[in-house]
């Protein structure tokens, strides 16, 4: 197949990016719970934490759907059909705890009381059990199947694409956070998706831009790792 990683790749790429997800994810509850009523300050840096990491995990699972999914289903449907329906299920139950967790975020940010920190904290409750068995099934179950159908080139493009969405001044935070866990391969090969012209200069300001954030976030730029969060 043309443009096709070497063995593994595509399955490096994808944990070193559920592990962000389930890192900052998990670490949210106790975020939440740790701020204060009224402290319109410590709220506001949460619940753009919180936006953040909700728009990254929409703009991923949309990729997805667009540009995976359907290629699978096309290529090896009798294999794939129930594994792939079932991803787009889940998908679409996430989706739905992001928007009541989007419209809980904005309205703690704007009134700090523990009434909507409570509706914030309830919507994480229901989501974080969904969305750790999902991203552990999806590396489990479907990326030996896209090691098998889905080309570099396909693959590259998919998320290429969704990262596209982000603000280019955010690019080296998002990096960073996807670094911090990540494989050294799996992060040379994200790197090298990268144009050429900035390659280095992300990969130099990066981790330093992860670790002014979680400082500022988690009071340590070393946070602790997903695997020992769910």
């Amino acid at each position: 197949m043309a443009g096709t990683k070497e063995p593994g790749a595509m399955t490096r790429e994808m944990a070193m990016v559920h592990k962000g997800f389930v890192r900052e994810f998990f670490l949210m509850p106790d975020l939440v719970k740790g701020v204060s009523d009224g402290d319109r300050e410590r709220a506001a840096l949460v619940a753009e934490h919180i936006g953040m990491m909700s728009f990254g995990l929409h703009h991923h699972h949309q990729a997805e759907d667009v540009g995976i999914w359907p290629r699978l289903l096309d290529r090896a449907p009798e294999e794939v059909r129930p594994l792939v329906h079932g991803m787009e299920n889940q998908h679409e139950r996430i989706a739905a705890s992001l928007e009541n967790l989007t419209k809980e975020i904005a309205a703690w940010r704007v009134d700090p009381t523990s009434e909507n920190r409570d509706a914030v904290s309830r919507t994480l409750d229901e989501l974080l059990p969904v969305l750790g068995g999902h991203l552990g099934e999806e590396v489990e179950s479907i990326l030996p199947i896209i090691e098998r159908h889905i080309s570099g080139d396909e693959w590259d493009a998919t998320f290429d694409a969704g990262l596209s969405q982000m603000p280019p001044e955010s690019l080296p935070l998002v990096m960073g956070l996807v670094m911090y866990e990540g494989d050294p391969l799996a992060v040379q090969d994200s790197l090298n998706n990268l144009p050429s012209e900035i390659r280095e200069a992300v990969a130099e300001a990066a981790p330093k831009a992860y670790g002014d954030y979680a400082e500022r976030l988690y009071g340590t730029r070393t946070p602790p790792r997903g695997s020992t969060l769910r």
